[in-house]
């Protein structure tokens, strides 16, 4: 009796699938080729998703700027007519799903992502699952791990795989508290050459309201919650890259893509993170607009001031990706798997990034990588953001050269996986529409802007919003890291008590609606 749904979700005819194409795979439904367009949906804090009513007006709003846009996208390589799908890109995070501990899954989150995707599927919207992850936890300032991910490997420290301590201790750091205070990993000259904003902080004791250990406040709401954080995850701040060089990303990221291989690593993070994993990919096998599940968001390449870990930290993600992948086999996956490149990038993406490709993916990689795009079950997901501060960022490209980039790389890895602009951003909703078209007629598969967000729900620049004892103040941060101190006095007692709605932190500003149906 069990089957019978599965069965419903995989073969319904409305699926959209990998398929090959003329020369390369391509997105079909029913045999034709289709085109999807549409934007971020992301809520980088609780409750992550919106309720149902919302995400039900928002998906009415997608399909129909679908119905409404003047855009035909070109025909496929055959000469067959193409056909635009709306779908979003669904923020399904670790950290939602697994707030306090390793195992079974959070039933309030599940339940919401089921509504969530059953709504946008009502409307006929595409989604794919993806893995947020912003400098992997809280206590970076980030989200997407469980916040007890940091604390285990601070517990458990693992000096081999760890690149550097904060200033002030002799235990390499992977949480920020009182012991271990969020610092730069480079010194402040090289900081300030690379225009990377130092990190900030204000009070006597910066680092103890949300942090492990003291007591003052769920870890879980640190990224939100705690003020010296929030100067450094504003969106300025966030651009400038503050985030990506601070000393517990560098030694978070080489030990969590090499979980994998060690005991206590694998029980504790990598076998967790497997099953959230498998749970995205049940949701594919039961809803037929459930398009695949991407497995982390810009993974940051880090590990210094170790130069070995450093330049070995893409191969580790890669050799992550594999063991990712030789795990899902044992269980017979069918879903489509997202894998994007180290930040979102292109092995030729950057100086950065050709620096950190010398260092070859290992043959045990490649051919799990090759086997899985062979069986229609990789798309390849790229970021555009040129030039904004971020060392690991392309500079400036045509929409055409980069989608170039993108398949040579895909057919060398990826046996000629689809192509997915995940993130472009554009202040204006028509200057995004207008680049949702230039890039599907570069040859992308499906292109998602940064960000679709209810602005007239949430009376917000994105997906967060305050009580009126709030809002009657302002904005307790703002996006360039102003604090109000009458507005973060009045919203402090709600991070405390757990009642506050989303977050603006790490980018999440910037919400933009109606945008499909300007699409020309």
């Amino acid at each position: 009796m069990a089957s019978a749904p599965l069965l419903q979700g995989t073969d319904d005819p409305k699926r959209i699938t990998v398929a090959m194409g003329s020369g390369e795979r391509v997105f079909k439904l029913d045999g034709q080729e289709v085109v999807l367009l549409g934007g971020n949906y992301v809520i980088k804090a609780q409750p992550y998703f919106p309720p149902k009513e919302i995400v039900a007006a928002n998906a009415l709003e997608m399909a129909e700027g679908v119905k409404a846009m003047l855009y035909k996208p070109p025909p496929a390589k055959d000469g067959t007519a193409r056909v635009v799908k709306p779908c979003v890109r669904l923020g399904c995070m670790w950290e939602g799903s697994m707030p306090d501990r390793a195992g079974p899954i959070d039933p309030t989150w599940a339940a919401n992502l089921e509504s969530t995707i059953k709504a946008f599927a009502e409307q006929g919207v595409y989604v794919f699952l993806e893995v947020r992850n912003d400098a992997f936890t809280t206590t970076n300032g980030g989200e997407g791990l469980p916040w007890w991910t940091g604390a285990y490997m601070q517990d458990q420290v693992d000096s081999s795989s760890a690149s550097g301590h904060c200033c002030c201790c002799t235990t390499p750091s992977y949480i920020t508290n009182p012991d271990h205070p969020l610092s730069l990993v480079c010194p402040s000259w090289l900081a300030c050459c690379c225009c990377i904003q130092p990190v900030r902080t204000k009070g006597d004791n910066p680092w103890a309201d949300f942090a492990v250990g003291t007591n003052q406040g769920n870890p879980a709401s640190m990224n939100v919650g705690n003020l010296s954080m929030r100067l450094n995850n504003n969106d300025a701040a966030w651009g400038l890259g503050t985030l990506i060089w601070v000393t517990q990303v560098h030694n978070h990221a080489p030990r969590f893509y090499q979980s994998h291989k060690k005991e206590g690593d694998r029980q504790n993070l990598f076998e967790p993170f497997v099953e959230h994993i498998k749970f995205l990919c049940s949701k594919w096998e039961q809803h037929w607009n459930c398009v695949g599940v991407e497995v982390l968001n810009e993974p940051v390449l880090a590990g210094l001031p170790h130069l070995y870990r450093f330049m070995s930290c893409r191969r580790d993600l890669y050799d992550f990706y594999g063991a990712l992948l030789e795990e899902l086999d044992k269980c017979a996956i069918r879903t489509p798997l997202v894998l994007e490149d180290g930040f979102g990038s292109l092995g030729s993406g950057s100086n950065y990034m050709r620096f950190l490709s010398l260092v070859p993916i290992t043959s045990f990689a490649k051919q799990k990588l090759q086997q899985w795009g062979e069986k229609n079950q990789l798309v390849m997901s790229i970021h555009y953001y040129p030039s904004d501060g971020k060392l690991s960022h392309l500079k400036k490209v045509t929409a055409p050269e980069y989608v170039d980039m993108a398949r040579k790389q895909s057919g060398e890895l990826m046996a000629n996986s689809p192509i997915w602009l995940s993130e472009l951003c554009y202040l204006t909703a028509q200057e995004t529409a207008n680049n949702l078209a230039l890039w599907a007629n570069a040859g992308c598969a499906a292109v998602t802007y940064w960000q679709y967000a209810d602005t007239e729900y949430t009376q917000s620049f994105g997906w967060y919003k305050y009580p009126p004892e709030v809002k009657q103040h302002g904005d307790p941060v703002d996006f360039v890291g102003i604090v109000n101190e009458k507005a973060w006095a009045a919203f402090k007692p709600t991070v405390k008590d757990g009642t506050y709605w989303g977050g603006q932190i790490c980018g999440s500003a910037g919400g933009q609606t109606n945008v499909l149906s300007k699409v020309k």
